[in-house]
């Protein structure tokens, strides 16, 4: 097969079976993690339509996978780039971003919020565009359509999915892909123990609960915002349980995945890969997500012992 450029290297990764559990391995696209998929997606969708055009500039809020995803395709098909996020975060997600060529415009560290009214602010201006990937439905729909379909083709009889909330694109999409195929599959939803903002607010009905009151600083970088976006709030009634993990944990199992099995990812692929584990004795074709590599967190204290 042909490859025109790295966009055409994105999806169609392989699914490991690791420690009884089937894991689709998302940290091999290009750009190193799941959100390669969505950036390719929302992109061609704006184009085909007319809202984004030749000489405007990619403006998206970020924790930096969906940045560092954007600012690679921007730079392939020649759009500017600016990205918002908090700072505080790893130093890899900050230089890879540039290295796109992309511009970075900071908010208060752990305010993923601020980032998103900020890059609202900006697209508002002609010649920007705003992929808005907490809210945007075609986030679901590339994670139904694409990704979703992909497991459905590696994995049989597939009873539970697990998968950590960033935007909820991928536990949502897949997550419908999967019910449609086995209705009596089973969605679980992980978010770090120090920020319970889903489980602390009730599967049914959601509601907004004061950050202060329940969400602390954790190190599971790319799930936990600190805010219940718009994708899992829309479509609650389809998630099954809420499965809160430790930072400590986490960090340790993803440690344990590079050791033991090779495989070099980013913390919340530990995070995934635990509570997908607990669940083996009570079902049978888990299927997980390793979202990112890990060799964006290196800088991290953690990963030094």
């Amino acid at each position: 097969m042909n490859y025109n450029n790295a966009l055409d290297l994105i999806g169609n990764t392989p699914c490991l079976k690791i420690d009884g559990v089937y894991v689709k391995q998302e940290f091999l696209n290009p750009s190193g993690s799941i959100k390669d998929r969505i950036a390719k997606y929302i992109v061609e969708k704006a184009e085909k339509s007319g809202k984004l055009k030749k000489g405007y500039t990619i403006v998206e809020a970020t924790t930096g996978n969906t940045g560092i995803a954007f600012s690679m395709v921007a730079a392939i098909k020649g759009y500017n780039m600016l990205v918002v996020m908090p700072q505080g975060l790893s130093e890899e997600r900050e230089e890879i971003i540039k290295s796109y060529g992309a511009n970075i415009h900071f908010v208060k560290e752990g305010c993923v919020t601020c980032a998103v009214e900020v890059a609202k602010k900006l697209a508002r201006k002609k010649g920007y565009f705003m992929p808005n990937q907490f809210s945007n439905p075609l986030n679901i729909e590339e994670n139904e359509k694409l990704l979703g379909q992909e497991i459905l083709k590696q994995v049989k009889n597939i009873e539970a999915f697990v998968a950590g909330v960033g935007t909820g694109g991928t536990l949502i999409g897949v997550g419908k892909a999967i019910k449609k195929k086995y209705p009596k599959a089973k969605l679980f939803a992980v978010e770090p123990d120090e920020c319970p903002i889903i489980s602390e607010s009730g599967i049914g009905p959601l509601k907004l609960i004061p950050k202060h009151l329940i969400c602390k600083k954790h190190k599971i970088e790319g799930i936990g915002d600190g805010f219940i976006p718009k994708i899992i709030n829309d479509n609650k009634k389809l998630i099954d349980f809420v499965i809160r993990v430790k930072s400590e944990d986490a960090i340790n199992e993803t440690k344990r995945i590079s050791r033991e099995h090779g495989l070099l990812v980013g913390i919340s692929s530990g995070a995934n890969l635990l509570v997908a584990r607990r669940l083996k004795l009570a079902y049978k074709n888990i299927v997980t997500v390793f979202p990112d590599t890990g060799s964006r967190y290196l800088s991290e204290h953690y990963f030094k012992t």
